[in-house]
C-alpha cells in the first residue's frame, strides 16, 4: 500500500511539474498568417519589435481594435468587419508569436504590445472601441482599465473572469493558483473600466464555464449596457449567429458624442 501511495505521489508531482513548465503551451496556440486576404497592410514600431497586421476600412474617424482568441487567425475576420462595421477602421494586429510577428506570447508582453498599438491608433482617431474574444477579452479589459478616459466602447466576446478560474475547472486536481503564470484576471479590473460595455456569451460554450462568464458580468456596474446570450452558439462559432451580428452592430452604432 505504501508503494502504491508513493507511486501515486510521484505521478502527481510529475503531472504538476509538467503543467507548470508547459502551461503556456496549453494557453497560447499561435497560428501562422493566412494568405487568403493578402499580406499585412499596416505595421507598428513598438519599443522592441515591429508588429504587422491588417487595417480594415481605413480612413474612418472611429477605430475598433480587435484582440483575438488563443488559436484565432484574426485576419479571417476581415470580411465580417468590412460588412458589419464599415464606418470603423478596424485594426487586426496579431499578438507577438502569432501570424508573421516574432516573439513568444506571455500575459505581460501581450499587454505591453496592446498598449503600444493603442497609443499609436489613438493619435489618428477620435473614438476608440475595443473588442476582445476569449483570450482577447483579457487584453481588452486591461487596455480599457489602463486608459479609462480614452476608451469609448468595450465589447467582450465569450469572456471569462480569469484564466485562473477557467484552469481550475479543468485542472481541479492541481494547486492552480500556486502554479499559474498568466492569469488574465479581467474581474479584478472591472472597477477601473469606464467605457460602455457589451458582453456576448455563447449559450452552449464548451470552453469557458458559464459561471466564469456570469461572475464577470456580475462584477460590472452601470457601465455594462447589455449582455447578449447567443442561444445555440458554441465558443468558436458565435460569429455565425444573427443575434451576435446584430448585437455587435447595436453596440457600435452610436453617436460620436456619446460614451
Amino acid at each position: 500500500m505504501k508503494r502504491v501511495f508513493l507511486l501515486a505521489m510521484v505521478g502527481y508531482m510529475v503531472f504538476a511539474m509538467t503543467f507548470c513548465s508547459l502551461q503556456r503551451k496549453f494557453l497560447y496556440f499561435p497560428q501562422p498568417a493566412s494568405t487568403q486576404f493578402g499580406e499585412e497592410n499596416i505595421s507598428f514600431q513598438l519599443e522592441d519589435r515591429v508588429l504587422q497586421g491588417w487595417v480594415v476600412n481605413p480612413g474612418q474617424s472611429r477605430a475598433l481594435l480587435y484582440y483575438g482568441g488563443n488559436a484565432e487567425s484574426i485576419e479571417m475576420n476581415i470580411p465580417f468587419f468590412r460588412t458589419v462595421v464599415p464606418d470603423y477602421s478596424v485594426y487586426l494586429i496579431p499578438y507577438r508569436g502569432y501570424g508573421n510577428n516574432p516573439g513568444q506570447p506571455t500575459e505581460q508582453e501581450l499587454y505591453q504590445d496592446a498598449m503600444g498599438v493603442f497609443r499609436a491608433v489613438r493619435e489618428n482617431h477620435s473614438f476608440i472601441a475595443l473588442m476582445g474574444r476569449s483570450l482577447g477579452s483579457g487584453v481588452a479589459t486591461f487596455v480599457a482599465a489602463e486608459r479609462p478616459a480614452q476608451v469609448d466602447r468595450l465589447l467582450l466576446v465569450t469572456p471569462f473572469d480569469s484564466v485562473e478560474h477557467v484552469a481550475k475547472s479543468i485542472y481541479w486536481m492541481l494547486p492552480v493558483s500556486l502554479l499559474i503564470k498568466d492569469r488574465f484576471a479581467s474581474i479584478e479590473r472591472v472597477s477601473a473600466i469606464q467605457a460602455a460595455t457589451f458582453i456576448f456569451i455563447a449559450g452552449q460554450d464548451r470552453v469557458i464555464p458559464h459561471e466564469s462568464a456570469e461572475q464577470l458580468v456580475a462584477a460590472f456596474g452601470p457601465q455594462l449596457k447589455d449582455v447578449v446570450v447567443v442561444q445555440g452558439a458554441d465558443h468558436n462559432n458565435i460569429a455565425q449567429f444573427p443575434a451576435y451580428v446584430e448585437g455587435v452592430r447595436r453596440a457600435l452604432d452610436v453617436p460620436l458624442n456619446e460614451r
